[in-house]
């Protein structure tokens, strides 16, 4: 665990994570001023997803540790956009 937090990739994904807190914060902004519960309920599925989305990556980075790039063979590009929907699917589904 201590050589993954050393790793250079650590800062990859950044900015979906900071979406996904974005996105949080204006639903809890909105909370605190209770105004338009629907929006709201939309922003928080929204950091949901994206956070889905950035943990999915993790994951399929975590367990196979390649790389994906344009470049890479298409088996490998379909994998991890397999892998990152799933996870979007279970948070989506609320799981």
């Amino acid at each position: 665990m201590l050589n993954f937090l050393k790793n250079r990739d650590l800062g990859r994904m950044m900015d979906w994570l900071a979406m996904a807190l974005m996105f949080h914060l204006a639903a809890i902004i909105l909370r605190q001023y209770s105004l338009e519960p629907q929006i709201q309920t939309v922003l928080w599925k929204l950091g949901n997803l994206t956070l889905a989305s950035y943990a999915g990556y993790w994951i399929d980075r975590r367990t196979f540790g390649l790389r994906v790039t344009r470049s890479s063979p298409p088996l490998e590009q379909i994998r991890r956009a397999i892998i990152v929907s799933a996870a979007m699917i279970t948070v989506g589904l609320g799981l």
